[in-house]
């Protein structure tokens, strides 16, 4: 099955996985008999614990007066197994003996004093009561006992070895394996910042803001040759898009000074139709010179922004821009506020937003157009005329680049300058149909901040 998610959830459980194997396989491991007791039986220490725990004192003997306790631990499926040749000695340490069972001779010289046992085994080859004896001290009720057994009922020899496990050492293994699981995730979300890093770094890189790079520190080091291309990328991109701006300024520029020639010798004309559209047609030219000129600007400076009275502002712009409506036969007429109206803007920005909403007007309004530029409070830019108006299936190409409306003879940039400049000022732009017909344009600016101060 094809793992899914994070590459920290994969390691991580992938290491705690690693981890658990590692205890099965220790357990597993130490279940193993040593080579030197394979194949010798093992005695259940469960009977002896039986036996220590049955035993009383009375009139100073040792007396085990429920045999059926002793045989209830070698119970098994529900069924008492009878052993024969089970023995046993148990002893204190005041000599007192008690032995059930046929005793094997061979064994009594090693238990003459069997209180004083604490621990013993041996095992010999072969299957009679003394080939395999067990000793243990144990406590019961009436004190502490030596129980010495042999010929009762044994055990698998992996059994054996999982007992011999000391539950300490178990429980500290199970400790260090949780303590593991929890440090793992740590270790690799700490080993693994750098990649979030590189990635959040990755998501904010913005190609209006060249020079941006990559961080390589605390990254792993399989992946730093991918950091490494990547910031080799970005670093291509950069001088490709500085080699586009340098392009569009140098040909912006060049491209003036022939403009300038053909509006001077248009001028000189007969007034009439052909002068107007070619004067208009220049217009065009001289605008597409600009509109470039404010982009590469706009790419590479941002706005520069300044406390401004947008009524005066936009009043300007129409007067700049008034000599232009008179030849082509446009009414061009501007609606100022009552009061001075603030904004922190760039002036020969919002000074190319009217100037094109105007010529757009122009060049889409027809011969004898009316065109009414207000500026209305807080800080609003109406641009409205009453020409053919925008077709329902051109708004949404609108303000993209180079997108040209139906019949246009424009680039395709104008509109798309003026969102740009609009939004870096944190302002919205929207159209709608004119009342009466037409079209109508609303920039929304932020009012500025210093108006009350400037208007003192």
């Amino acid at each position: 099955m094809k793992l899914r998610g994070s590459l920290f959830l994969r390691l991580s459980w992938r290491l705690i996985l690693l981890q658990v194997t590692a205890l099965a396989l220790v357990v597993i491991v130490a279940s193993i008999p040593e080579s030197d007791r394979r194949g010798v039986k093992e005695l259940d220490d469960d009977v002896l614990i039986a036996i220590a725990q049955s035993l009383v004192i009375r009139d100073d003997r040792l007396v085990l007066p429920d045999m059926a306790s002793v045989r209830a631990a070698e119970e098994d499926d529900g069924e008492i197994w009878d052993y024969p040749d089970f023995w046993f000695i148990a002893a204190d340490s005041e000599g007192r003996q008690l032995e059930h069972g046929p005793i094997p001779e061979a064994v009594r010289p090693f238990f003459t004093n069997a209180g004083e046992v604490l621990h013993a085994e041996f095992y010999r080859t072969g299957d009679g009561p003394a080939d395999g004896v067990v000793a243990r001290q144990l406590r019961g009720p009436a004190g502490a006992f030596t129980i010495v057994s042999g010929g009762g009922p044994v055990l698998d020899p992996v059994l054996v070895r999982l007992q011999r496990i000391d539950p300490f050492n178990l429980v500290l293994l199970i400790i260090l394996m949780i303590a593991l699981a929890l440090t793992i995730p740590w270790l690799l979300r700490r080993d693994l910042a750098g990649v979030g890093r590189v990635a959040d770094e990755a998501s904010r890189i913005d190609i209006d803001q060249p020079g941006t790079r990559l961080t390589v520190a605390n990254v792993p080091s399989e992946l730093q040759g991918m950091v490494g291309a990547m910031n080799a990328a970005l670093t291509r991109l950069d001088e490709g898009l500085e080699r586009r701006r340098r392009f569009l300024a140098t040909a912006a520029h060049e491209l003036r000074t022939p403009v300038a020639i053909l509006s001077l010798r248009i001028e000189t004309l007969p007034p009439d139709q052909v002068r107007r559209q070619l004067m208009l047609d220049v217009a065009r030219l001289a605008s597409l010179a600009d509109q470039l000129l404010d982009l590469e600007r706009l790419d590479s400076d941002g706005a520069r922004l300044q406390w401004l009275d947008l009524g005066k502002l936009v009043a300007d712009a129409v007067a700049d821009i008034a000599p232009l409506a008179v030849v082509t036969g446009a009414d061009l007429a501007f609606e100022g506020a009552d009061q001075p109206v603030g904004i922190m803007a760039d002036p020969q920005a919002i000074l190319r937003v009217v100037t094109n909403l105007v010529q757009n007007a122009i060049a889409h309004g027809g011969p004898g157009v009316a065109i009414i530029v207000q500026v209305v409070r807080p800080a609003e830019i109406r641009v409205r005329d009453n020409g053919p108006g925008i077709a329902a299936g051109e708004l949404s190409q609108l303000f993209e680049p180079f997108s040209r409306r139906a019949g246009s003879g424009g680039s395709g940039l104008g509109l798309h300058l003026v969102q740009e400049i609009v939004l870096r000022h944190g302002g919205t732009i929207h159209v709608t149909d004119a009342p009466g017909g037409g079209a109508e344009f609303v920039v929304r600016l932020p009012p500025g901040r210093a108006a009350s101060a400037k208007q003192g």
